[in-house]
């Protein structure tokens, strides 16, 4: 049985209208509530077979409140298998996600996929029995580009960030000047390194990156981390741009000199797969991204 990593409070955060808190019960299953004096958000929703701990959590974090929405930054398992268990416990609350998501949740052969990668990990951590809802998993709500969200006192304006998946979103609050970021800018992956995840467009991974730069921005909201706050900031966005870049030359250098696939994914795997990447994504998890990655950058690259 792997040892299981219970979510530490690094990144969490509070002023006078605003409380953050990773409610995920494990690293790798964050799910980050948002509490203001009026409404509370849960930002992604972790992992279907710790989801009753992590509603636990929430309804600790509530104090008899009710949750009023679940927002989606994408449709991934490991943000969004929680979502039903939600739906379920919570009266009312409202599941909002992007139009591609919505789309991906009503095909029962990505549900599949999400419920053979969720019984995977559950056995990582020694689970072999838990209660799987995700047939119930759909979107009340969706949202694109400019759309906002009213939180009572604070707004969160969406922000189409397509690049990890084509249905990543991003949220920005202009009262905290803070971004929600999504997994199209990357992970954390220690001090001066972010771990790329540019599954569907490295482009338009770069585009969103390069677009956060110029925002006014005090505060970002990293998957899978917490908040980073002023200089912290400017690091991790300087970081996400360089790392960005240079996996995706180091993809083209190792193809122009003739490695396989295969050994492609091995060099990328030596420099990004490190001890912070372990904490939050299975091995097998990373290898089955880095299996549409490196293609994908290699056909991006010859239809400049």
């Amino acid at each position: 049985m792997k040892q299981i990593r219970k979510i530490e409070a690094q990144g969490n955060y509070r002023d006078n209208q605003l409380k953050i808190v990773n409610v995920g019960a494990f690293m790798g299953s964050d799910a980050y509530l948002l509490i203001t004096k009026e409404k509370a958000a849960l930002i992604d929703s972790g992992f279907s077979f710790c989801a009753g701990q992590m509603i636990e959590n929430i309804e600790k974090e509530l104090n008899g409140r009710n949750l009023d929405y679940v927002l989606l930054t994408h449709s991934h398992y490991d943000h969004a298998s929680g979502s039903p268990y939600c739906k379920a416990h919570f009266l009312g609350v409202k599941i909002i996600a992007g139009v591609y998501a919505e789309k991906i949740f009503a095909k029962p052969s990505a549900l599949a996929i999400m419920a053979e990668m969720n019984e995977s990990v559950a056995k990582d951590y020694g689970v072999n029995s838990y209660e799987d809802r995700l047939n119930e998993l759909s979107v009340d709500q969706v949202v694109g580009e400019g759309d906002v969200i009213d939180m009572g006192g604070v707004t969160l304006e969406v922000i189409e960030a397509p690049g990890h998946t084509k249905c990543s979103i991003a949220f920005y609050i202009p009262e905290e000047k803070m971004l929600i970021s999504c997994e199209t800018m990357g992970v954390y992956a220690g001090e001066d390194l972010v771990a790329p995840c540019f599954l569907v467009g490295y482009e338009m991974s770069l585009r969103f990156i390069k677009r956060a730069q110029t925002m006014d921005i005090e505060k970002i909201l990293v998957p899978h981390y917490g908040v980073m706050i002023a200089d912290q900031c400017k690091s991790f966005l300087k970081n996400a741009l360089r790392s960005n870049e240079s996996l995706y030359k180091l993809i083209i250098n190792d193809a122009k000199e003739g490695k396989t696939t295969e050994g492609i994914i091995d060099h990328y795997k030596s420099v990004f797969y490190n001890a912070e990447m372990k904490k939050i994504q299975p091995e097998q998890a990373f290898e089955l991204n880095a299996k549409y990655l490196v293609p994908m950058v290699l056909k991006e690259a010859q239809e400049k």
